[in-house]
């Protein structure tokens, strides 16, 4: 049984709030002659913001020591004279297809497929997914609609983004930024699957998270006997 994964980037909302800010005292003129300025100068080892003519443009970053992400749980700066404050959202499934094989009775069947987040300059994002369980004609396989765990002998379809133990070791969790799953995807030997879900998130910018879809599949008595195919999509949204 082939279930292929689609990706898809939608719905990128960008809203950029302008702060006004109200300073009072002496402003320095800027340094220049009837040929050249030198705009934002100050007396000290470094300062130089940007220097340019028709041809050719320089920043400078001596004396530039608050570099970097600084950030609280509600709020986040980014600082440098090369820092760009143009807001970035990369995302890459990796997986295409995955294949259940044959489907048992008698055993539970699991697969795996990943995908990668990238985030810079946002309040973070959110992932959701999209499509029904895999089918045979008009049949479809039970959705396992909240968190439980594998039942051999019992229809289910479900996933999680968790490294599982249970009813094998698979997955993996997620790994190498701020992106974690969301609730009812985010407990190790648990499944659910709803289309429409969120199914990860992060709070806020991040470097690449690498995360791991773990799939289950059981099959019952009753469960039509053939071939099940199935596709779904996979949005990230940037949330600004």
């Amino acid at each position: 049984m082939n279930l292929k994964t689609k990706t898809l980037i939608k719905n990128l909302s960008l809203v950029f709030a302008v702060i006004g800010l109200l300073f009072t005292g002496q402003v320095a003129l800027a340094a220049s002659s009837t040929n050249y300025q030198i705009q934002e100068d100050f007396v000290g080892g470094g300062g130089l913001i940007q220097s340019n003519s028709n041809n050719y443009k320089s920043n400078e970053s001596i004396g530039d020591v608050g570099v970097g992400n600084s950030s609280s749980s509600s709020y986040q700066t980014n600082s440098g004279y090369t820092t760009t404050s143009d807001p970035a959202l990369t995302f890459l499934v990796n997986t295409s297809s995955i294949n259940f094989g044959t489907l048992s009775t008698s055993a539970a069947t699991t697969a795996t497929s990943t995908f990668s987040v990238i985030d810079y300059t946002s309040y973070g994002y959110v992932v959701q997914i999209y499509g029904n369980p895999p089918s045979n004609g008009s049949y479809t396989l039970a959705n396992m609609s909240s968190a439980t765990t594998s039942s051999t002998g019992t229809e289910q379809f479900g996933i999680n983004l968790k490294s599982n133990s249970s009813p094998s070791s698979f997955g993996a969790d997620p790994s190498g930024g701020l992106g974690i799953a969301s609730s009812g995807y985010d407990a190790a030997n648990n499944f659910k699957y709803n289309s429409g879900d969120t199914i990860a998130s992060a709070p806020k910018s991040s470097a690449q998270t690498n995360f791991t879809i773990s799939y289950l599949v059981n099959a019952s008595i009753v469960t039509r006997a053939g071939s099940y195919s199935g596709t779904q999509t996979i949005i990230c949204t940037g949330t600004y």
